[in-house]
Parts: structure tokens; sequence; C-alpha cells
């Protein structure tokens, strides 16, 4: 019997061995297969083509000797004094430019002068010389009250006195599940102590304690730095995330918890009776073999056993090491289909929050069916129900003898009349309206002049003008009839004088929609304010009124075009906003090889306190593959957007 045991024990310890080995090759597979997944887009992404006629520099010839908005100085002074050409305020100081350099004598890319950390506004305000250091520690403290929401900031910080703003958060699914004792708010612009004052009919005052919510994280965090003073909570904050004040009978329920599934589905039905198996464990003063066991059923996602226990602080320690020996080797898979496959076969993670809020978390499928960590909450969406695969192209950006940087912003234009069923002009010939098309058509020999079409000999052909599928187009021509198959963009040159109809037409068409649709971007539609707040209310119109809309994206010598079809306003952050594109350069085929849905950018709501008063705008960040290879954005750059309807540009009221 002892030597039948021990047969089995080695053939079970080879098995064993075997599984693991085999486990380990397989996921370094997927890494080193991921890796040079990773190494390929990145590789594209450099290669991505880059429109001259959208651009800065573009916009300096057309229009140097102008001024945006209210400005003082015109576009080409900005750029000869290396400012943002975009903006009032290239510091972001409150002071413009214009005033920085000829009232106060300051330096207007820098927002403290005086290199002390102190704003040239601030100092200003105060009847301080901008230009001359300060010694913040002989600054006298004084207080910002805010009565109607109850809270104080106690500091020396003149910043805090001219940049900060205090604001109520709400939003009702914390509230009901936490039960803040007062309001939330939020502290822009200000790190140090703050305080905040409790109802006079609060319990266990001294118990009482401040979390921030992080939206990033989803969770709550506790603040590490706080006091209960006689009848307010003294907190010390860094950050903008919203502020709670929980009582103990909540608090003592948002723990750290760790949530560990392995899915075997029908296998491990038949070898263990589960598809799914749970382990909740909850963080305490030490291991407890005691489990709470329970069962669910499902009809689509089968059994699922839950094990609910506790912890000790060297169990979590050791699951600390492990999720992290994961994660590196998950890493590589983020955003693919490996991650679903592997996350489909194993989940785990940690989450703070209360107990029905951690099973509802690990096990969405049984709890709540709209709930999805993989997901982006969103408040509201406004959809257009444009689709990448029936209303765009299946071909994607093309360059072309003339459109030697891509002729997306006539891809964009073909696409946006379409789908807001507009009339595409059957016939079009294009006629030189810039001084730069101009002398690039008569001392460079452009060929401007060969840029127009007519539709109306072979209208059968383009089935798209009547039924909007323009999905269904495919090129017949020999030549690139593997576009939008096989590839869907290349470096090839597309020369319509050199393929067949119908593809002959269509593609003159795009490129003469192209060049239409820059000069009358760059030409007719004069710079503005573009980083207008209340713009983003006229997207939201369109897009509820049931139009895509064209964005035109500039940067300094190239730019790019995509169509904006959908709207998500983030469920917890009031201030973000994510608008989803269509782009050119990721056509449906193109997308669905880098396991991506859609793409999207953010649009970030802003507002700063100036010398004449409080100004709103937006900032955007169009960076869909966390590549700074392939971004436009003006949060950490000196670019620029612009939304347009039909032709008409969107300028804020």
């Amino acid at each position: 019997m002892k030597k039948f045991l021990r047969v089995v024990g080695k053939i079970i310890f080879i098995l064993f061995t075997v599984f693991v080995a085999s486990s380990l090759l397989i996921v370094g597979g997927i890494w080193g297969y991921q890796k040079y997944k990773d190494y390929k887009l990145e590789k594209y992404l450099k290669a991505l083509p880059e429109d001259p006629t959208i651009s800065t520099d573009m916009t300096v010839k057309l229009h140097g000797d102008e001024k945006i908005g209210g400005q003082k100085m015109t576009i080409q002074e900005k750029v000869d004094a290396g400012l943002n050409p975009y903006v009032a305020d290239t510091s972001g100081n409150g002071i413009s430019d214009w005033d920085a350099l000829h009232t106060y004598h300051t330096d207007p890319k820098k927002f403290s002068t005086a290199d002390d950390g102190i704003s040239d506004l601030a100092k200003i305000k105060e009847g301080l010389d901008p230009t001359k250091p300060l010694d913040k520690d002989a600054i006298e403290e004084f207080s910002i009250e805010d009565e109607k929401l109850d809270v104080a900031i106690h500091t020396n910080d003149l910043n805090a006195k001219y940049h900060s703003f205090i604001e109520s958060y709400q939003q009702d699914e914390l509230e009901a599940i936490y039960e803040p004792v007062r309001e939330p708010v939020q502290f822009f612009n200000y790190t140090g102590e703050v305080e905040l004052k409790l109802p006079e009919k609060v319990k266990n005052k001294k118990k009482l304690k401040a979390f921030y919510f992080d939206f990033d994280k989803e969770d709550f965090v506790e603040i590490k730095k706080q006091r209960v003073e006689d009848d307010a909570i003294f907190a010390t904050i860094n950050d903008s995330f919203p502020v709670f004040i929980l009582d103990p009978n909540t608090y003592e329920k948002i723990e750290k918890y760790y949530y560990f599934r392995v899915s075997g589905f029908q296998f491990s039905r038949a070898v263990a009776g589960f598809d799914h198996k749970v382990f909740i464990f909850k963080r305490a003063w030490r291991d407890s073999d005691n489990f709470v066991e329970d069962k669910y059923e499902d009809e689509e996602y089968g059994i699922t056993e839950l094990s609910i226990g506790t912890i000790g602080p060297i169990s979590a320690a050791f699951l600390d090491g492990v999720y992290a020996l994961l994660d590196k080797i998950f890493a590589p898979l983020d955003g693919t289909d490996g991650t679903l496959l592997a996350r489909a076969l194993l989940d785990y993670g940690t989450v703070m929050g209360t107990p029905d809020y951690v099973k509802k978390y690990s096990m969405p499928w049984i709890f709540d069916e709209e709930f999805n960590q993989e997901e982006v909450y969103s408040a509201k969406v406004i959809d257009t129900g444009f689709l990448s695969n029936a209303n765009a192209f299946r071909f994607g950006n093309m360059l072309t003898p003339l459109g030697d940087g891509g002729i997306c912003a006539g891809i964009v234009r073909v696409i946006e009349r379409v789908f807001n069923q507009e009339e595409i002009e059957k016939e079009l010939s294009y006629k030189p309206e810039t001084v730069k098309s101009w002398l690039r058509e008569y001392l460079g020999s452009a060929g401007y002049k060969s840029l127009s079409y007519n539709l109306e000999p072979q209208l059968d052909q383009y089935a798209f003008l009547e039924d909007g599928y323009l999905y269904g187009y495919r090129f017949t021509d020999e030549q690139i009839s593997y576009i939008g198959k096989e590839t869907y963009i290349d470096d090839i040159v597309i020369d319509p004088s050199k393929i067949d109809e119908p593809d002959r037409t269509l593609v003159k068409m795009l490129e003469t929609q192209w060049i239409y649709a820059n000069e009358m971007i760059n030409y007719k539609t004069k710079p503005y304010e573009s980083s207008n707040i209340t713009i983003i209310d006229q997207v939201e119109d369109a897009l509820a009124n049931g139009n895509i809309v064209y964005a035109s994206l500039h940067k300094g010598s190239g730019g790019h075009a995509v169509n904006i079809y959908k709207m998500e306003y983030d469920e917890f952050d009031p201030d973000l906003i994510r608008l989803y594109a269509y782009d050119s350069n990721f056509p449906y085929g193109r997308l669905k090889e880098e396991k991506k849905r859609e793409l999207f950018m953010n649009i970030y709501k802003k507002k700063r306190k100036t010398a004449d008063g409080v100004e709103e705008y937006f900032e955007f960040d169009y960076t869909p593959f966390s590549s700074k290879n392939y971004s436009y954005n003006n949060t950490t750059d000196d670019h620029e957007i612009r939304f347009f309807v039909n032709d008409q540009a969107l300028k804020g009221k």
C-alpha cells in the first residue's frame, strides 16, 4: 500500500511539475507575443502621416497678423515670443501674455516670475512686486471661508487666496451607500489643511474620519493627517478629489478586501461541481479558518461558489506579493484580448469598500448586470448611433501625390456629411484661395488645378450616397483592391490617375474634399477662442440632434481630423467628459487588430481666476494608445482643437 501511494505521489508530482512548466511557457509565450505586438504598434504610430495643412504653422502663415478673441497680441507675435498662440495666458497664472510683457514686465511663460512659487497674480493683487522673491514664512496666516458649505482654509499661502476654489460635490450612489455626515466638498488648486465643520446633532464626533474619493481608483482613501477639534475636522489634503466625512458605522465597514476567482467552467463543474470559485478575504488582526460559504446559480454564467474569510497581516503581505507578481505577468496584456482571456480563467485584486460593494465588484454578473469593472462608468451618454463598420469606409487614411500628409480631412468631411444626411457636392472643382496654396500651385506646380471630380456619370457605383452605408464600398482596381481587406493604411501613394473607375473618381473626390475642407477651416474660418467652455455644450447639442461632429486637431507642423460621434460624462468626476472619435488612421479592421472597440479623447472642464474675474474653459487630451508618438492635447502641449458641424464652426456663446 505504501509503495502504491509513493508511486501515486510521484505521478502527481510529475503531473504538477509538467502543469506548472507548461503554464509558465504559455504565459511567457503570451507575454513575448504581446511585447512584439507593442513594438509593432509603436512603430506604426511613429509612421502615421500628419497633414501639414492642419497645423499651427499653417495658421501662422495664413493668419499671423490677426488676433484671437480679445487678445492684444497677434498670432505671429505670440509664436515669435515662444508663447501659446491659442490662449491669452500661456503660463496660466491669471495674467495675460500682453499684460505680463507690457504692463507688469514679468515672464509670460512662468507661473511665478520670481521662481518662489507664488503666482504673479497673487503678488500683484497684494500690491507686491511680482519680479522679486518673497519669503513665504513672513506671510501672516489668513482664512478663506465658505459659509454656505461650512468649510474654511487657514493658511499663509497667497496662491490659495487668489487661485483656489471650493465647491460642493454630489454623487447620489456614493451618498446612498456611504451616508456621509455632511455635504462632500472639493478643494481645487489647494494643498494643505482644511476645516470641515460638523453638523450639531452628529454623534460620536471624536470617531468621525475624513476620506478622499479617488476618481482614478474609484475607491475611498482615508486621509492620513487629520484631527477632530471642537465641532470640526481638520484634514490635510493634497488633491482635488472630493472629501467625505463618514461616521463609525460606515467607515468601519470600509476595509481592504482581497478577492481571487478561478473559473474552470464545464471542466471544473464536472470535477468539483462549480463553474467559478470566488474567495473574498477581509484583512483583520489574524487568520481565521472560519469561512462563510454561499452558492449562486445563473442561467448564463453557471454555478458560482463564494467563500468569505479573514486573513492576518502576514497572509495579506503574502497576497500583496503574489498579486504584484501576477501584475508583472499580465501587464503586457493590458487592453488586449490576452487580458480578457486570462481574466476569464483567473481574476484577482484588492478593493476598498463595504462587504456588499466587494461582492458586487468581484462577481458583477451575479449582483448587477450593469456593473463591470472593465468598463468606463458614465453619468450621461449622448450617442448618435454611428458605427465604424457601417458609417465609415472600410479603408482608412491614405497618401496621394497631393495629399502627402494623408487626406484625413476629406474622409472626415465625407463621413460627416453622409451620416448627417447633408448633400455631398456631386461635382466639385477646387480653386486655390490661400496664399500658400496659390504659391504651391503656380510656383511649385502642386497640381491643385486638377483637384476636381464629377460623380454624376456613375452615381450607381456610389450607393453610399443614398443608403449611407460607406463601409459597403470596396476598391475594385487590382492595384489597391486589397486595401480594407488585408491592410488598412500603408505607406503606398495612391495616384487616382493610375487606377481604374469607379475607384479613380472616389479617390479624386476624397482628395478634392480634403483640400476643400482644409481651405474652409484654415482660410474662411479665422482662429477663435477654441477653449470656450460653451463649445462643449454646442457639441452636446449637435450630437443630441443626431449629427456627428468634425474635429480638427492642430499642432506644430502637422495635424489630423476625426469624427466625434458620442459623448460620455464620467459617473464620478463631474469635470471629465469623454468624446468618442472615429479616426481614419484606425478604421474598423485596424482597430479590431489592436483589440480596441472605440477611441476617445478626454475633455477636462476647468476654471481659473484672472485679473478680470473667473474664466471657465476646457482642455483636451487625445492620446488613445498611451503613447506620446500619437497624441494631440493642450494639457502638456500647445495644441488646439476646433469643432465643426456641417461646415459651421462651433465658437461657443
